[in-house]
């Protein structure tokens, strides 16, 4: 299956550049096919070539602004599969430390003084 060049969510963010590209290729198919004036070549180049040209460069912004969006989509999912590993592993190491500390955390019998508080029982001394 051929892989798209762009997601959904970043069409729907060029959205507002590819409107405004629509309406003006309408114009410019209007101006040239129709021409609703009469053609003199001074006026007409330079509407043609003001609205072909703010055509032309926003099609290239909007070609840039779509690079961009996708890279930094990329670099942030990126950055939270290696952010999600991180958080793992660290679950992981400190699963394992406590398992090993708690042979070290047994009761020990001897007081702060160091003598035994153990008292033998009368069963015991037996």
């Amino acid at each position: 299956m051929a892989q798209r060049v762009f997601t959904k969510d970043t069409m729907l963010d060029l959205l507002v550049n590819i409107i405004p590209l629509g309406i003006m290729a309408f114009f410019i198919g209007l101006f040239v096919l129709w021409g609703p004036f009469s053609w003199d070549p001074l006026y007409s180049t330079l509407m043609l070539g003001i609205i072909g040209g703010s055509f032309v460069l926003l099609a290239i912004l909007t070609y840039v602004s779509a690079v961009a969006i996708e890279g930094d989509a990329i670099k942030s999912e990126e950055a939270g599969r290696a952010a999600h590993a991180e958080a793992e592993s660290e679950v992981v190491d400190t699963a394992e430390t406590n398992a090993t500390d708690t042979s070290d955390e047994t009761p020990d019998a001897t007081g702060d003084d160091g003598t035994d508080e153990r008292k033998e029982s009368p069963e015991e001394a037996v």
